[in-house]
């Protein structure tokens, strides 16, 4: 069947889905009219992400859902593109590509790896590389850093004479892919999936400040990537003699210090963060009329404020970075895609939909013979294992409206719930189409379905355990 025919039927069957919900989906039980047509929208959006892709789908969806009558057109525009969120998304993007190009992450990266503690020690290496991406990815874009990595990995593997299959290599990567799930949920920083279901909770009214979000999936991803390293370094052990070819010396006189432009970066990079955290760490810190200003100023202010000196600061009477430059990374798909994931969370998260209250009447009877950490974690195996093979985002979506209102009725905070769906909806690893990171390690051949699917297993099931057993009842 040829592709463009195979299009055409993914359009009809999204058609059939939403006449389908229009037809027989009765508005009952707290479900309004308007919630039936919400879901005429939501559930062919959903097909067509998995079938067709995010970006015209996205882009129709948000016409649509003017004609549901949930929002007025001003208001879908609004909340889409016009949302705050689209701001620090752009703000933290240049950011990491500035990072990347005055050679801050490349003079990191290879510092830590040429410390004296890993010469002929691979295991140690494993640790050394997984500590500095998880510390990098807590703010930079995972996209950008996983590309820097894995040429990094696939440089000195050739060098030290592994090549792609071999056990050595396989188990750097997928190290690598874990740990980019993990901390791509730790952190709202920049990061789409964590930002999107902030603006989702805040929709719903559970708000999650940036600090709560850090205070809770920080620990998670350093608790999963421990869990990692464990499994590579004292399960797997995979053979790695030829690691002793690995030239630390050589290495070490390839070290760049930081450029002015580098180190200018920082210090913004820096103060950005301290701005966002701090406050709500140290809520008595600042003064009243201090903080005022503070609570007016949102967290977008800043972000506008660092990239635009990054593009008016010159260094020997060159700019630092242009606009251009900085956000020549930041693509209009991925804005749409953010954008009518933000209207869709709010959508179904109103109260003129109903869809939260007939969830909940639906659910409230499921769940009353059962305690709600036997709810939580039945919800937890069932998601870790459906996002291995669909959206995160589309996992995410679904978790979140299948747990929250449930905890909402319980009268039970939510904020730390909020993060653990986003971590379970992110760590996704087993085939090409788990998360959008995948293609860059499997269809390079950097890892394959059949010599990692026996360890991602492991590591799903891992994962699945901590977050239930551990994280779940210290945290929630």
């Amino acid at each position: 069947m040829g592709k463009i025919l195979k299009s055409y039927i993914h359009v009809i069957v999204a058609l059939l889905i939403g006449v389908i919900c229009i037809l027989f989906i009765p508005a009952v039980n707290g479900l309004t009219e308007v919630g039936v047509r919400v879901l005429a929208v939501f559930f062919p959006v959903l097909y067509l992400w998995l079938t067709v892709g995010t970006d015209w789908p996205c882009w129709l969806s948000l016409m649509l859902l003017v004609f549901t009558g949930v929002m007025t057109p001003t208001e879908v525009f609004a909340q889409s593109y016009g949302n705050s969120l689209i701001i620090t998304v752009i703000g933290m993007m240049a950011f990491s590509k500035v990072l990347v190009d005055t050679g801050v992450i490349d003079t990191i990266v290879k510092w830590f790896a040429t410390r004296e503690l890993v010469r002929n020690h691979p295991y140690r290496f494993i640790i050394i590389i997984s500590i500095v991406e998880g510390l990098a990815s807590i703010v930079m874009n995972i996209s950008a850093l996983i590309l820097i990595f894995i040429a990094f990995i696939s440089a000195l593997c050739e060098e030290i004479g592994y090549k792609k299959g071999d056990p050595f290599y396989t188990a750097l990567m997928i190290g690598l892919f874990w740990i980019a799930n993990a901390f791509n949920a730790a952190s709202p920083l920049g990061h789409s999936l964590p930002l999107i279901l902030m603006s989702t909770a805040s929709a719903a009214g559970q708000e999650v400040t940036i600090a709560q979000w850090l205070a809770v999936g920080i620990p998670i991803a350093i608790l999963v990537s421990v869990a990692a390293v464990l499994i590579i370094c004292l399960i797997w052990r995979p053979e790695a003699s030829k690691f002793m070819n690995y030239d630390l010396d050589a290495h070490r006189k390839e070290i760049k210090p930081f450029t002015a432009e580098g180190k200018i970066t920082l210090v913004l990079l820096i103060a950005l963060i301290l701005y966002w955290v701090l406050p709500s760490v140290f809520p008595n810190m600042l003064p009243e009329g201090a903080k005022a200003l503070y609570d007016s100023w949102g967290s977008n202010m800043p972000v506008i404020i660092g990239v635009a000196l990054l593009c008016i600061i010159h260094v020997k009477g060159k700019l630092v970075t242009t606009f251009k430059q900085a956000t020549s990374t930041t693509s209009i798909t991925t804005i749409t895609f953010i954008g009518c994931v933000i209207v869709l969370g709010n959508a179904i998260s109103s109260t003129d939909t109903g869809i939260s209250a007939r969830l909940a009447n639906v659910l409230n009877p499921l769940t009353s013979s059962m305690s709600l950490f036997a709810y939580i974690t039945l919800l937890s195996l069932f998601f870790i294992i459906l996002t291995n093979f669909i959206s995160n985002t589309v996992c995410m979506m679904l978790y979140f409206n299948l747990a929250v209102p449930v905890f909402v009725a319980a009268g039970l905070p939510t904020a730390a719930l909020t993060v653990i769906i986003c971590f379970i909806a992110s760590f996704a690893s087993l085939v090409p189409s788990s998360s959008t990171f995948a293609p860059f390690f499997f269809d390079g051949g950097h890892i394959t379905i059949k010599n990692t699917w026996k360890w991602n297993v492991v590591m799903i099931a891992v994962t699945r355990a901590l977050v239930s057993f551990v994280a779940y009842p210290i945290m929630v």
